[in-house]
């Protein structure tokens, strides 16, 4: 997880702290060092004037008085030599005369170099120089008025308890500075800087989330404060653009739904257009029964019971036109109002008007309550009965015979030329159970032609969208039947594949006052 600008700093804060925190304690070993040297001094001062007061007139050495001297315990080691030392054939110098160890020699390690101590010693009386840092300790030479007597080696024992209550003091009031520091830092350049960020970074996600009326108070006039004032006067131009672009993107819609609805009217036209043959055959088929039964009534010679048959052929012929012209008058939108209807009927019409191309094209029309179910002629006068069961549902009749009509004449085409030996188009009407519509009923348009791609399928139902040839398809089918479905509070669902024919259903809810 990325670190907050707010962490980031106090991370810094803490950094550069902890960085003078180790100067500082470099400064207090350094300082401790030299406070441990000038002890040194000190002491070696107290224990040459005690060794001076103890060496003899004739160079001899009160080594009892020495040996109980008080002043002892706070050296950590120490030797004593008089000027007798010699330097072997090795070259390596021990003493000849006295060599005294007066706090012991038990408490040494294997690494205590004693010729390197000899040889410093040696160097001190000979040229009457104090010598620092042998082995941790300094060499002194003792002076008397008779000259250089000897030299002493001392080392001081470290005081624990000072060195731990210094260093503890010292670390406590460092810790309290640099609490101080860090906080007084911390608190400036939250006021400063990181609460006039996190506004500006608020501001910004609101500006984001769509909240384009946020603005960010300039309370300085540093980098930040003109940093504020170009956010507000940035918000200010996108929310000035917004409007400008919400105003075009409104005319821009208002002109696609016009050329939407305009092309909708010439789909339904085309449509029509192409139930002009089937029309025809409807009409002319009763026709000519109709002229040859008036050729034979203008006959005077007509037996009674001849003329009664022909008028009754007459009648009949008039009724089966009649029938057929008020299919078609009801796939006319003369009234755009909604009524509780039962949608065998507007199906019926719909099957009706392209029975002749059906004909024509050798495909089968059948109606069923379900896809594999039994196959019912629309042409039975007893249809409508195997459907009356039917809940009844809100709609515009027209809009649903205009949506069928559609599917029926996408699955003709589809079907035309298509290579298989039994071509079919399966009608089913039923009441269901939506899970999201609830109490609905469904009209399956199922036809056995070549299918599309299931990657296809999220796409024809948008405008203009076609997998017929070049001049066969406008692109509109699918998507008028989309609208009327979702129109009227249904849905629609599409599935096939290639080779598996395709199918759609249109789920349509059950009118409020009708049983589910």
């Amino acid at each position: 997880m990325p670190l907050s600008l707010r962490q980031r700093t106090l991370l810094w804060i803490v950094a550069i702290h902890a960085v003078a925190v180790g100067f500082e304690f470099w400064l207090f070993g350094d300082s401790l060092a030299r406070s441990r040297r000038i002890e040194a001094i000190e002491r070696g001062g107290e224990l040459v004037s005690t060794l001076r007061s103890q060496i003899q007139p004739e160079g001899g050495l009160s080594t009892a008085p020495l040996l109980r001297w008080s002043g002892w315990s706070a050296f950590e080691d120490a030797v004593l030599v008089d000027r007798n030392l010699v330097r072997t054939a090795q070259g390596a110098v021990k003493p000849a005369g006295i060599a005294l160890n007066p706090i012991g020699a038990a408490q040494r390690d294997a690494s205590f170099d004693s010729a390197a101590i000899f040889a410093q010693m040696e160097h001190a009386i000979r040229l009457r120089t104090v010598v620092d840092d042998i082995a941790g300790g300094r060499v002194v030479p003792i002076e008397t008025s008779a000259g250089v007597w000897g030299a002493c080696w001392y080392r001081i024992a470290p005081d624990a308890t000072r060195t731990r209550q210094l260093a503890w003091t010292f670390v406590l009031l460092l810790g309290c500075t640099t609490a101080a520091i860090a906080a007084v830092l911390f608190f400036a350049l939250r006021r400063d800087v990181l609460d006039p960020v996190s506004r500006l970074t608020q501001a910004a996600r609101r500006v984001a989330a769509g909240d384009l009326d946020v603005r960010v108070e300039a309370r300085r006039l540093d980098e930040l404060g003109v940093l504020t004032q170009t956010f507000n006067d940035m918000v200010a131009d996108v929310r000035n653009f917004n409007a400008r672009l919400e105003l075009e993107v409104a005319q821009a819609t208002a002109k696609a739904r016009a050329a939407e609805a305009a092309a909708m009217t010439q789909r339904r036209l085309a449509a029509t257009g192409e139930l002009a043959a089937g029309i025809a055959h409807e009409i002319n088929n009763p026709l000519g029964g109709l002229l040859n039964a008036v050729e034979r009534l203008e006959r005077a010679d007509l037996p009674p019971h001849k003329r009664e048959q022909y008028l009754q052929l007459l009648s009949g012929g008039l009724e089966r036109i009649r029938d057929t012209v008020g299919k078609l008058l009801r796939f006319t939108p003369r009234q755009a109002r909604r009524a509780p209807t039962q949608l065998f009927a507007p199906a019926h019409d719909a099957l009706s008007l392209v029975r002749h191309r059906a004909q024509r094209d050798g495909v089968e029309l059948a109606l069923a309550h379900t896809r594999a179910g039994e196959r019912i002629d629309p042409s039975d006068e007893r249809a409508a009965q195997h459907f009356a069961h039917l809940p009844l549902c809100d709609v515009e009749a027209h809009e649903v015979g205009q949506a069928v009509l559609n599917l029926l004449v996408n699955a003709l085409d589809a079907l035309e030329g298509a290579a298989q030996p039994e071509r079919r188009v399966v009608v089913v009407l039923a009441s269901m159970q939506d899970p999201q519509l609830g109490a609905c009923v469904a009209i399956e348009v199922h036809d056995n032609g070549p299918g599309v791609e299931r990657a296809e399928l999220g796409r024809v139902l948008d405008l203009f969208y076609t997998t017929k040839d070049v001049g066969r398809g406008t692109g509109l089918g699918l998507a008028l039947v989309h609208n009327v479905v979702t129109g009227h509070g249904g849905r629609i669902e599409l599935d096939s594949a290639p080779g598996e024919g395709f199918h759609v259903r249109m789920l349509f809810p059950v009118h409020a006052s009708a049983p589910a």
